[in-house]
């Protein structure tokens, strides 16, 4: 005979997985504040003065 109850762990996964879909997926897809692009300054991009992109005299 097939048994009726599943395992305890299957019905702790099941209970898990639809609450996290129920709960957390619609705070994960809604966009949040940050992404707003007018809010987002523009990156700013610094420059180092490495020493290599310096012009190196060698004498020979």
């Amino acid at each position: 005979m097939p048994q009726l109850n599943p395992e305890p762990w299957l019905t702790t996964l099941l209970i898990t997985w639809i609450s996290f879909i129920a709960f957390l997926q619609p705070k994960i897809t809604s966009p949040a504040p940050v992404n707003d692009p007018t809010t987002r300054k523009p990156p700013t991009i610094k420059t180092w003065p490495w020493p290599w992109t310096q012009t190196c005299l060698i004498n020979s």
